[in-house]
């Protein structure tokens, strides 16, 4: 027999399309999440598609915290790079999370109170995977966001290194200099 949940499960997988189309237009228009806009816009497609489309795998245990968490701290580190600001970055998923939830009440799908009960389970593994994918992603953006400043930092002790050096040079040349110049003139009697 097949549970609530997994209907539900279905009808967001099979409407994944949809459900992507009707977020794009909210995510690109939005002035939380403006600079998604200037992202390549079939790339944004792929991954709002990819969670609505693997929803079911996700939930269902298919698979493993590990790979939620691999994949969402890439995702976190793909979008520090592209210079997503972080708030941006929770605002979508948030955002994802948002559209799934109004597309199940929009499709009257519960016809008993029951059925709105059995569908709690769901709207809580729901839950708990957003709050992974926010968390993982928020992660991934940090290291990334921590790797450049390290990268930054190093970049910075070289070239004060370099400078110093220079420093040294010129004033060992400069008291090469003032050594030859500094010895008393004799006086011509």
């Amino acid at each position: 027999m097949v549970s609530e949940s997994d209907k539900l499960v279905g009808l967001i997988q099979d409407n994944a399309h949809e459900l992507t189309s009707r977020l794009m237009k909210d995510l690109l228009s939005r002035e939380e999440t403006k600079t998604y806009a200037s992202l390549p816009e079939k790339e944004v497609y792929k991954r709002a598609y990819e969670v609505y489309s693997k929803l079911g795998s996700w939930l269902h245990r298919d698979m493993s915290k590990d790979e939620l968490k691999r994949h969402y701290t890439a995702l976190g580190r793909t979008r520090f790079r592209e210079n997503v600001p972080l708030e941006e970055l929770v605002m979508a998923l948030m955002l994802i999370k948002r559209h799934l939830w109004l597309y199940i009440l929009e499709a009257q799908f519960f016809n008993s109170t029951f059925e709105i009960y059995q569908s709690l389970e769901l709207n809580n593994s729901v839950v708990l995977f957003f709050d992974r994918a926010i968390y993982y992603s928020v992660m991934g953006f940090m290291e990334e966001m921590h790797a450049g400043i390290a990268e930054q930092r190093e970049e910075d002790r070289e070239h004060y290194r370099e400078i110093y050096s220079m420093k040294k040079r010129r004033w060992g040349l400069f008291q090469r200099g003032k050594d030859r110049h500094d010895t008393p003139a004799r006086k011509h009697t």
